[in-house]
């Protein structure tokens, strides 16, 4: 959990690569020149996979998104944690304080 910021920019890194990905296989089958009915059946199959890459990139984008915003969440809660440890060990020094009075 320490870096959740790196794993986020990982997964940003791997979306960029997956739409590579599909956009070479989309260029690689335009310079075919090869012409047929399965020609064009090919075409078709590399642009769904092309979309499929671009819905895989957009998931690993939404997942980043959902890490920085979880890491978000866990540095507010560690302040948090932190102003209650604050205040638990300011009560102590005060109790122990007045307690050394009596």
């Amino acid at each position: 959990m320490s870096d959740l910021g790196g794993l986020a920019a990982e997964l940003e890194q791997r979306a960029t690569s997956v739409e590579l990905i599909g956009d070479q296989l989309v260029h690689v089958a335009a310079i075919a020149i090869w012409s047929s009915v399965a020609a064009d059946a090919f075409r078709a199959q590399v642009d769904r996979r092309r979309s499929e890459c671009g819905d895989v990139a957009s998931m690993l984008r939404s997942a980043a998104s959902a890490v920085r915003h979880f890491a978000a969440e866990v540095e507010a809660e560690k302040e948090r944690l932190r102003r209650i440890e604050e205040a638990a060990l300011h009560g102590v020094e005060k109790f122990v304080s007045l307690a050394g009075r009596l």
